[in-house]
């Protein structure tokens, strides 16, 4: 009878290692196995005796890899790999999709969507000691103020020549879905009482009416030729204010708009990725703990681990009959990791040295 239950034990704990080492191995590659995905690639091609169809491909490659590059390198870093050769290029990408071509007056027009692959896209920005900051949208609250120093008056939304022109500018790479407050009487009224003192002013009363725990206050001041663009930045609980000075600008020119704009909202991208910015090599190691009997559990927490930007990898660490200890490798801070994880329902208990799922 004793060997019937020593030999039950010992397939028991065979068992778990076999399982232990199955979600190890499960785990650490879904984790490291994401992909950036770049779509509305638009490539157009004069349709002549000359005209090679994978050079086009090359070409909507080599625009692929600009928009991504914007899409998760601050503006400094750009310069280190403007210069990238097609063949690196496509070392990057794991797979790429013409979604729709058309021939139209001896033109060939083309639709393309390039996956890059991330973890040679670390490789290889680490390569050039560039962090990649990870994209993601985000929702911001507006309130522009254009206030003219020559005339001691200010326009706001609709009389604003910048926010007519604003959502003119549009590039594939931006993250920020600007929102702009309603056409209020009170909004409007609260800014005159506040214009003489506007760059030390809170905003307070308008950003609590609408809820805004992120937003940015821009005010522009214009004296004569002279812009000046003083920002107010809250995102992701990180304030920050930003100062850009033009001169010689004219508000009648378009062009000169178009130029002011798309630098205003590079500047507020940049910020917006120094926020998200991944080092791989300086991982913050997480340890959570859970009931091993709670599988549904176990397996919800993996489905949001594998999804999490941040999480480089994760293997068990631990696994017995009474726990299980995941160890995760999180490029982020621990706040943000138990931030992020929330938003799949998932609640941790940070009182002792391994975190507990609750």
């Amino acid at each position: 009878m004793f060997f019937f239950k020593k030999k039950i034990l010992t397939y028991l704990y065979i068992f778990f290692i076999v399982i232990n080492f199955n979600f190890i191995e499960f785990s650490t590659n879904k984790a490291i196995a994401k992909t950036f995905v770049i779509t509305k690639i638009e490539i157009e091609e004069k349709y002549n005796l000359n005209f090679n169809k994978l050079k086009v491909i090359d070409r909507g490659f080599e625009v692929a890899f600009k928009d991504l590059t914007q899409m998760i390198l601050e503006e400094k870093d750009l310069i280190k790999v403007a210069n990238t050769s097609i063949e690196d290029i496509k070392k990057l990408i794991d797979n790429f999709s013409i979604l729709d071509e058309k021939f139209i007056n001896q033109k060939y027009k083309s639709i393309m969507e390039v996956e890059f692959n991330r973890k040679k896209l670390i490789k290889f920005l680490s390569y050039k000691n560039i962090s990649l900051s990870l994209p993601k949208k985000i929702n911001v609250f507006f309130l522009p103020v254009l206030l003219d120093l020559e005339t001691n008056s200010f326009n706001y939304l609709n009389d604003n020549i910048f926010i007519k022109n604003w959502n003119n500018i549009d590039k594939n790479y931006f993250q920020i879905n600007y929102i702009l407050p309603n056409d209020d009487v009170e909004d409007y009224l609260i800014i005159k009482e506040n214009i003489k003192n506007i760059e030390n002013y809170n905003f307070k009363d308008i950003l609590k009416k609408y809820n805004s725990e992120n937003y940015i206050i821009m005010i522009i001041f214009k004296n004569r030729d002279d812009i000046r663009f003083y920002s107010k930045i809250n995102l992701d609980d990180k304030f920050s204010i930003y100062n850009k000075n033009f001169i010689n600008k004219n508000l009648e020119t378009k062009s000169d708009i178009d130029i002011m704009i798309l630098t205003i909202k590079n500047a507020y991208e940049d910020n917006w990725k120094s926020i998200n910015k991944m080092n791989s090599s300086s991982s913050v190691p997480i340890r959570l703990s859970l009931e091993s009997k709670d599988i549904k559990k176990s397996l919800k927490l993996e489905n949001a681990l594998i999804n999490l930007d941040f999480v480089n990898n994760f293997k068990i660490e631990k696994f017995d009959s009474n726990e299980i200890i995941y160890k995760i490798s999180y490029s982020s801070s621990p706040k943000r990791f138990l931030k992020d994880i929330l938003i799949y329902d998932i609640n941790v208990d940070t009182s002792t040295v391994n975190w507990v799922i609750k």
